[in-house]
């Protein structure tokens, strides 16, 4: 049986779409959605001028470890305040030093996590310390 010349390019178009369908779903199937990422608690204590002052709030939700930490551009802590991770693969950030300075200081810290083979996750959240 012979075929039109118009029968195989109108089959080999069929089966491209059948192989780009396959390689499609193949990739949705390998992505998962991820929940975002979730800072517990949102709130900070008050400081005080002068006395050490230590406050730990953690990342929930990271699918892979978190990878850094820093007070998101244009936000700094309270003088004499820093922020860092944990050990490696911790989710847990550390509020550390001795304020020098009294105030109330607002500002957001950035969070990211290491990317697998799509782009890792990100978040921020602003908090609030009295340092009296």
């Amino acid at each position: 049986m012979r075929r039109s010349r118009g029968f195989r390019i109108l089959m080999s178009r069929v089966a491209l779409v059948a192989v780009a369908a396959i390689v499609v779903s193949s990739l949705v199937a390998g992505c998962e959605l991820r929940d975002s990422l979730e800072f517990s608690p949102t709130t900070l204590p008050d400081g005080q001028v002068g006395t050490p002052y230590t406050a730990t709030v953690t990342v929930l939700h990271a699918a892979t470890p978190v990878g850094g930490v820093s007070p998101a551009e244009g936000s700094a802590l309270p003088p004499g305040l820093d922020v860092n991770l944990g050990d490696e693969h911790d989710s847990t950030l550390h509020f550390v030093g001795t304020p020098t300075t009294a105030g109330t200081y607002t500002f957001t810290i950035s969070v990211w996590c290491y990317g697998t083979n799509v782009a890792g996750q990100t978040a921020t959240q602003p908090f609030t310390i009295v340092v009296k």
